[in-house]
């Protein structure tokens, strides 16, 4: 495999891994706590928090290949994830809408890197 691929990868596997921090994070706020301190100092936030460390050093280690022009779309296919991950783990509603809107996204992203 060639450099290139294999930083979009990592900075995919960033990505995802974003996602899951994110849920994590979601997951321990919606929960009730005896005392306030174990809002913050509980498994999921502090999981959640090292996964967006790791999903950082992704990004950073992606980078030091990949054009930052690829931020974006990057970006933008994180939204995705998140949508599709709160939807099959929290079973979050997907109305019309927001499918319309992430198919848009999906879209340009494709464009993008087609036009890469």
């Amino acid at each position: 495999m060639n450099d290139l691929l294999i930083h979009a990868l990592i900075m995919v596997f960033g990505v995802v891994i974003a996602g899951v921090s994110q849920l994590l994070l979601k997951s321990a706020a919606q929960r009730t706590y005896k005392n306030w301190i174990y809002q913050y100092l509980n498994i999921r936030v502090i999981l959640g928090y090292g996964i967006m460390v790791a999903s950082t050093l992704c990004t950073v280690i992606a980078y030091r290949v990949l054009p930052l022009s690829m931020a974006p779309a990057c970006d933008a296919f994180g939204q995705v994830v998140v949508a599709f991950l709160s939807w099959m783990i929290l079973k979050e509603k997907i109305t019309r809408k927001k499918l319309i809107g992430l198919v848009i996204m999906l879209v340009g992203i494709l464009l993008f890197f087609i036009g890469t």
